[in-house]
């Protein structure tokens, strides 16, 4: 791949649009309008492109355990939440921190409980999977195993 098609890449990620990216990365605009398609249709450039925006996506989108942080910081009371309040005597409207109220904190420890199974939980789906290994008459010494995927990722 040469600079002006890594430049057609960069400019088409931006973009979204191949006749313009190409203009931009130097190609006359009778080639960007005729041939624009043909460079997405490169191989190398393809992956190039597919590339970088699976970058993009790793680097925006917040994982599993960003987001525990993030809730669990709520819970603990050490996120301060911005709220506007306007002031009656100048009629301006003001900039608050306060902390989470009981209601945002409970909502929070909620959606940290709904990915961590209680005692009771975890009892209740040895319970069911001893009741589907009976089903499926799957014996202690037989030697067979299965497999259980519970809705926590297990």
């Amino acid at each position: 791949m040469n600079e002006r098609q890594r430049r057609f890449a960069d400019e088409f990620i931006k973009l979204g649009n191949a006749t313009q990216a190409a203009i931009n990365a130097g190609y006359s605009e009778k080639y960007a309008g005729a041939n624009a398609d043909k460079l997405l249709k490169n191989t190398k450039l393809r992956a190039y492109i597919d590339e970088q925006l699976s970058e993009l996506h790793k680097s925006n989108i917040m994982d599993a355990e960003e987001a525990l942080s993030i809730l669990s910081d709520i819970a603990r009371g050490k996120r301060d939440e911005e709220v506007l309040m306007m002031n009656p005597v100048s009629g301006k409207v003001e900039r608050h921190t306060k902390k989470a109220d009981n209601a945002t904190v409970i909502k929070a420890v909620t959606e940290i409980l709904k990915r961590y199974p209680t005692a009771k939980q975890s009892e209740k789906l040895e319970l069911e999977l001893a009741k589907l290994k009976e089903q499926l008459n799957i014996g202690k010494d037989e030697g067979d195993s299965i497999t259980i995927v519970d809705s926590w990722g297990g």
